[in-house]
């Protein structure tokens, strides 16, 4: 069953209800997102579109900062009746049949919470379509379910729409093959100590049973993805950092131990 064949309104006001207080906390995380992420468009005069653009919110966020052209597309009635009462230029269509009959380019765009409510086989397609609708110097933002989270269960199987969920790699993999060759993807926050060190038995299993040592275990993860490198190298040399150590005590001590040795070595040599 196609998503379209559900009302999604029951499953977005458990989240996001059509209340100011609503629509202000949703404004504050979007700026939160966007600063985090460094996904501003370069100039207000930027072609944005977001698909799945819901009730509008990031919309409204980007309008708030000035940004005049922009676009959002959703498949549910109740959320784009709700993005055009707040005066957003906001289509009801699927994003495939909007970007096919328009024949614009888009500086910016913007798939949030979206890639894992669309079937496999249907989703390398849609990316091919919105690379060939972005601008040269143009980027794609996505955000996704992580696959390696430790609450991974709720994230993936709270929304009955859901039908798949991401790695890095796996994220970089689907982007690569749509053509998107310039690709970052990066945790969705930078998370408290208390939450890291919470994640820490799940890190030193990926660690010791995989070895792995590059991977994210934020609830969701976010992809930037470029058409040129020099986009790229601009966006990285200028992003925030996050970093989430997963790293347990033992670690730590021997980090100080190591940084010790080191500034105690001129002085062993003295002797």
């Amino acid at each position: 069953m196609k998503n379209s064949g559900f009302d999604y309104s029951y499953q977005y006001l458990y989240w996001h209800s059509d209340t100011d207080e609503s629509r202000k906390m949703d404004i504050f995380y979007a700026k939160r997102l966007f600063d985090d992420h460094a996904i501003y468009p370069r100039d207000k005069g930027a072609r944005v579109l977001e698909i799945g653009c819901g009730m509008g919110r990031v919309l409204l966020m980007l309008r708030g900062r000035g940004y005049e052209n922009l676009t959002g597309v959703d498949i549910d009635e109740s959320q784009v009746k709700t993005a055009k009462k707040d005066g957003l230029n906001v289509y009801r269509a699927d994003a495939n049949d909007f970007l096919r009959e328009g024949g614009e380019k888009f500086d910016a765009v913007y798939c949030f919470d979206v890639f894992e409510h669309i079937e496999k086989e249907d989703i390398l397609p849609l990316l091919k379509l919105i690379n060939s609708m972005l601008a040269d110097d143009g980027f794609v933002a996505i955000r996704v379910p992580n696959a390696l989270s430790p609450t991974l269960g709720y994230s993936r199987y709270d929304d009955f729409t859901h039908r798949v969920v991401y790695t890095m790699h796996s994220l970089s993999f689907l982007l690569r093959n749509a053509g998107l060759h310039y690709v970052t993807v990066r945790p969705q926050t930078r998370e408290s100590l208390k939450i890291q060190w919470m994640k820490i038995p799940w890190a030193n299993l990926y660690r010791f049973e995989h070895g792995l040592e590059d991977f994210i275990l934020t609830s969701n993860i976010v992809a930037v993805a470029f058409k040129n490198e020099d986009r790229l190298k601009d966006y990285m040399s200028s992003a925030p950092l996050l970093q989430n150590g997963y790293r347990g005590p033992m670690w730590l001590a021997h980090v100080i131990v190591r940084r010790l040795r080191k500034l105690l070595a001129p002085f062993r040599e003295k002797k």
